[in-house]
Parts: C-alpha cells; structure tokens; sequence
C-alpha cells in the first residue's frame, strides 16, 4: 500500500532584488534552450538567469561558471535570501488559441525520497546524462535552480452538497486556504516575460496560514509533471551530503527540493503534447516501410500545426504524426498486437498502450531506428510543445524528423500512476512551459539554509 505523507514546507528563497527588471532575466527551462537562444539571453541581460541555469563553456568550465556567477550575484546584492521562510504563489496568465487561461502555482519545498515511498509519484522514464548535468550544476552552486513542477488533486472542505466550507461550489480546502490568505500576503513581483505571459509572485509568511497549508498538503500524494530528472537529482545530491555528514537529522536543507504546486483542477492546469525532434541516420523510404507494418500511414495535406490541432484530435484512439522535409504523415495504428509484441513485456498492460511508450519504443527505436544512448544525447533528441517551431527545424536541417501526439489526459496518467507507480515510465506530462527565474530552496551549508 503507497504511503501518501507529503512533506512539503515553507522555505527562505534566493530571489532578484526587486530593483531589476524581472523580464529581462528569466529564462525558459534548459533542456528547451538552443546554443542561438542561449546567446540571445546572455546579451539580454548581465543577471539572466541562463547564467546559472545553462552557463557558457569558457574559463573554469560551465558548472564552475554558475557557482561563481551566484557567489558573485549574493556578494553584490544581486540574489538575495528572504528572512522568513515563505510559501510563494505564483499566478501566470498566458494564451493558447483563442483562449486566455490564468495558472495558480504554489512555492514550496518538499522532501525528498526515493519513488517507493510513493508521496511524489513519477510517470516518465530519466536518463543518466541530465542527471549528471543537473547533479554537477547542483554540487557547484548549492541551490535549486529551478522547481520541479508538481500537481496534486485538491480535494476535501466539501460538505455532503459539494461545496467547500466557505459556501463555494469550485475548487477544495487548498485553494479556498490561498483564496483566504490573499489580503495577507506581500507581493513581491508583477512583470510581463518576452513571450507575453503576465507573472505575479507574492509571499505568504504569516505562521497561521503557513501551518495550515503544510497540515492540508500532509495527506497529499504528489505527482510529477515535468522535472523527473530534477527530482532524482535532488535526491542523488542529497545522498552525497548524508554520505559526508558525522551527523545526520533530517532536517538539512538537502532533504528537500524545491517545487512548484499547481491543483489538477486549476483553470489554467492546460496540458499540451511534448512533440520529439532528431536527426535519423535510417532511409525515410526504410523507415516508413517499417511503419505501414503496423500503422496505416496517410499523407496529411496542411501544416503541422494543423496536423497536431486537427488531425489528430479527430483521429481517434492512438495516433501519431510524423513529420519529414515531404511534409507531415498522420499514423493511426493499425496492428495493435504486433505494436504490443515490440514492447517490454515486463509492463504492465496500461503502460504498454500509452502514447509515449508506443512513440517512444516502436516509432523512435524499431521503426526509425534510434538506439537508446541517442535518445539520451539532448544534441541529437530534442523536445518542444510548439508544432510550427517543430516544422520550420525541419525544414531547415537535413534528416531531422519530429514525431507528433495528440494532448494527453492528465486523469488517465493520474489513474495510471497512482495504481502502478512502480513502472514510472508512462508518457512525458507537460503544461505550458514555465519561465525559470532564480528562486532556489536548498543549500549545502546552514548558513544558506532554506528554512
């Protein structure tokens, strides 16, 4: 039986003083960056935070680059630590289509443990590679440069009609304690970022409301959006420090990790497919041989944004989309069975008829012929939710090819994890991505401590 005791708390962040200009110094996740953006941040600004997050390769190296740039930051006034552990709420309002959606997240920290635990539950596969990367960063830096994104579901404070105990029909006891402690909080940031979204960050310090929200999310399972490698890292990094440790609490800020809570039913909860870019050593004409043995292949007649909005959503059950420089192929399956036969038998049923794992282990490796250790090189295999941006690199670089799916269903991988959270590796989870600043919870020494 999964345990389901979430440890999650206030924290002391390092965050920009309030003088600088917060559009000009965040950065996207750094798995999305390319070496063009990367440069494009640099000169947008002395204190963007792909300083720290995907530094340059120059002098000392990368990861030594980042530590210096924070040691170098706090001496200056540039970072600085809130006195009173807080949680931060985060508001993020953005459009997707013609729709304006406005996202409510939540600042914390949350212990660390091993997935067997089973308070945070993950859902996607992570390789050695950007664990290693995000370890190093970590070890040089001695912070959380970024949350892993979380949600749980909001539930309880409902009376028997279905409404919580303000007399509201929406929403469970979490929000309604945020909604309560808005005039209380201290808002601490509002700016627009280069890609349009309105931020807001404001701190919640005051004790009665702190210790209520760490009561309410005591009996929270936690599940994994995006940040798996984050997390494991977290975890390598806090074996490290017990490993060097005489003593041991528990209580040291690298037991924890920080990390961004949003409620499943959020109105700004949007999840969007997470499409895969690489460059295929194998024939196309090959590979689409291999295809039509087990997916119906049919040429798709528009863009591949049209393709992912359209096409797509209206093919039913599992489908695909696969684009070259010929354009973009929509694959419905076809032979079920011998899809089911080319993937590791030793998952469960479930897990075998998600989209990531069919994209994953029958299209990527059987059908275009990647190896895993190509999989894992981010110069070779790349990720974004944006199909036009998708279809403009393949159109400018020989032999990249991108794979498509449809949005995922948060309640069906919720479902499927919270009965086999053993297998993790279900289909990669994806909001719209956030822009990362720099508010990091953990460090290696009491005098940074996060709480």
């Amino acid at each position: 039986m999964l345990a389901s005791m979430a440890d999650v708390r206030p924290f002391r962040a390092l965050r920009y003083d309030s003088s600088l200009d917060l559009s000009s110094i965040v950065c996207p996740p750094f798995d999305t960056i390319s070496a063009e953006q990367q440069r494009e941040l640099y000169e947008r600004s002395p204190y963007n935070a792909v300083r720290i997050e995907l530094a340059e390769e120059s002098g000392a190296g990368r990861y030594e680059n980042s530590g210096a740039t924070v040691r170098q930051w706090m001496a200056d006034g540039v970072l600085r630590r809130d006195e009173r552990a807080a949680f931060y709420v985060h508001r993020q309002t953005f459009r997707h289509g013609e729709r304006e959606y406005t996202r409510t997240m939540l600042f914390a920290r949350v212990r660390v443990e091993p997935w067997s635990a089973g308070t945070v539950l993950p859902h996607e596969q992570t390789f050695g590679g950007p664990k290693e990367d995000r370890l190093r960063l970590m070890r040089a830096t001695q912070l959380n440069p970024s949350p892993v994104f979380v949600f749980y579901r909001d539930e309880g404070g409902r009376d028997e009609g279905g409404r919580d105990e303000g007399g509201r029909d929406d929403g469970g006891r979490i929000r309604g304690l945020l909604e309560a402690s808005e005039e209380g909080r201290t808002n601490v940031a509002e700016f627009v970022s280069p890609d349009g979204q309105r931020q807001s960050l404001s701190r919640l310090d005051d004790e009665d409301a702190v210790a209520e929200l760490t009561k309410a999310f005591a009996d929270k399972t936690i599940y994994i959006a995006d940040g798996h490698h984050r997390f494991e890292t977290a975890l390598s990094y806090r074996d490290e420090a017990k490993a060097a440790a005489n003593n041991w609490t528990g209580e040291e800020p690298e037991n924890f990790a920080m990390i961004a809570l949003v409620a499943q039913d959020d109105p700004g909860m949007l999840t969007l497919p997470t499409h895969r870019l690489t460059n295929i050593e194998t024939p196309l004409a090959e590979a689409l041989e291999r295809l039509e043995v087990l997916f119906e292949v049919t040429t798709f007649e528009g863009s591949a944004a049209d393709l992912v909005s359209q096409a797509l959503p209206a093919a039913g059950g599992t489908a695909f989309g696969l684009l070259s420089k010929d354009g973009p192929r929509l694959l419905r399956v076809k032979d079920a069975a011998a899809i089911d036969a080319l993937m590791p038998q030793e998952r469960s049923p479930e897990w075998r008829a998600l989209s990531y794992a069919i994209a994953n282990q029958v299209i990527l490796r059987q059908c275009l012929g990647l190896a895993e250790e190509q999989m894992k090189d981010y110069s070779r295999f790349w990720f974004t939710e944006d199909a036009e941006k998708a279809e403009r690199s393949v159109r400018g670089v020989r032999r990249r090819t991108p794979c498509f799916w449809s949005r995922c269903r948060w309640r069906r991988c919720c479902r499927w994890r919270t009965r086999a959270s053993g297998c993790r590796r279900s289909r990669r989870f994806s909001g719209r991505r956030r822009r990362r600043a720099c508010c990091s919870t953990c460090s290696s020494s009491p005098s940074r401590a996060s709480g």
